[in-house]
């Protein structure tokens, strides 16, 4: 009897472990660092506390002979890399983590592809050079604080595909002067 039960308590910790364990990899390819997911043949790109001056993020990369969309910019994946100064974002990213750019504070530039349909909560916090932002018709949410203290921020344009912005998205954006909600209607409930 004590021999079942103990049986039976090793297989629940093997598959309670089998649901918990991580299913990515971390690898470096070219100059960016990607958690990759070999089930879904997904790369995020990871932390990339070194990276510099200009960054392509591409629509995909391989790794061992095998080719993974890159579907996600990861939590502080450019955190802080206060050199970086401009990205260009692959068509197959759908969503940017928090803090991803938080503290970039050399970023001028940023172009964000169609197929993003989240921006993380404070993805560019603090983005102090950051001038103007193009958010495009895929995106429909933007997290809290997202832009906060990026100062030299003077345009945005929102479209009407965002349905929630959060708390403080675009505080301290102290040089805000043009601001462009492409269906004011529907953002004040106007028929």
């Amino acid at each position: 009897m004590k021999t079942k039960i103990f049986t039976l308590f090793l297989a629940l910790v093997a598959s309670v472990g089998t649901i918990f364990a991580w299913d990515y990899e971390r690898v470096q390819i070219g100059d960016l660092y990607y958690n990759l997911d070999a089930a879904n043949q997904t790369a995020e790109v990871a932390m990339n506390s070194s990276a510099s001056r200009e960054i392509i993020i591409p629509s995909s990369v391989t790794y061992n002979s095998v080719t993974y969309s890159v579907t996600s910019i990861g939590w502080g994946a450019f955190k802080s890399c206060s050199s970086l100064t401009s990205v260009t974002i692959g068509n197959s990213v759908t969503s940017i983590g928090a803090y991803a750019f938080s503290a970039c504070i050399s970023l001028t530039s940023v172009t964000i592809p169609n197929s993003v349909t989240s921006i993380g909560e404070r993805a560019f916090y603090g983005c102090s050079g950051l001038t103007s932002v193009t958010i495009p018709n895929s995106v429909t949410s933007i997290g809290a604080e997202a832009f906060r203290n990026c100062t030299s921020l003077t345009s945005v344009t929102i479209p009407n595909s965002v349905t929630s912005i959060g708390e403080y998205a675009f505080y301290n954006c102290s040089g805000l002067t043009s601001v462009n909600i492409t269906d004011i209607a529907a953002w004040c409930n106007i028929a």
